[in-house]
């Protein structure tokens, strides 16, 4: 099966969301709901990177933790493209801003996949025939730094959503893509808000 959902593993959030064998549903966020940010006519080039960030996934590692943050990065900076809050983005490694781009993000926080170790074996042992849940617990801390001005701002949120494990989920693949989608849309929302709300955004870009 070649879906980003199974395995092998694709780089993609959706693939460490469960990180072992087999197919997932997966559902959308439980924490936060939809919000509409106030509207901007600025569009910045935004750097992104990834700080102090862990990835934790009971049963086993199948990322780390750099590559985990980079990966939910990506998924939140394509969200705010796609709503037209930035004109583009572009993922750096820690400490090698350019200074090019008209802000400067850097992911802070963690990422906590909790399942039972038991029912993974279980699983395994029967080709996942026999189902069992991942609940991903998300704690997003986004510090943004204008590149113009050197003042930071500040936004963070959390949020959880849940994955069944199970063989013969292939069919809900792309349910939980849109899911998924959706999910990183919602808390993609609440950080530009919260991120603009406290001042980011609001200034000419630099050219």
């Amino acid at each position: 099966m070649s879906s980003i959902f199974c395995r092998p593993l694709r780089v993609t959030v959706a693939a460490i969301c469960i990180g072992l064998s087999g197919c997932a549903y997966i559902t959308e966020g439980t924490k936060l709901g939809p919000i509409s940010p106030p509207a901007n006519h600025m569009k910045p080039m935004v750097e992104h990177t990834v700080g102090d960030f862990a990835f934790t996934l009971e049963g086993g590692k199948m990322v780390t933790s750099n590559l985990a943050g980079t990966l939910i990065n990506q998924s939140v900076m394509e969200a705010w493209q796609d709503k037209g809050y930035i004109r583009d983005h572009e993922a750096v490694e820690p400490g090698e801003f350019t200074g090019k781009a008209d802000y400067e993000l850097t992911l802070s926080g963690s990422q906590y996949g909790d399942s039972s170790i038991g029912m993974q074996i279980l699983s395994g042992l029967t080709l996942t025939l026999i189902p069992y849940s991942v609940t991903q617990n998300y704690d997003i801390q986004y510090t943004l730094a204008d590149v113009k001005t050197g003042k930071k701002y500040t936004g963070s949120i959390e949020e959880a959503n849940k994955g069944y494990v199970e063989l013969f989920m292939l069919f809900a693949l792309p349910f939980s893509k849109q899911n998924q989608d959706a999910m990183f849309e919602r808390i993609g929302d609440h950080l530009y808000d919260q991120l603009y709300r406290n001042g980011a955004f609001q200034a000419a870009p630099v050219r």
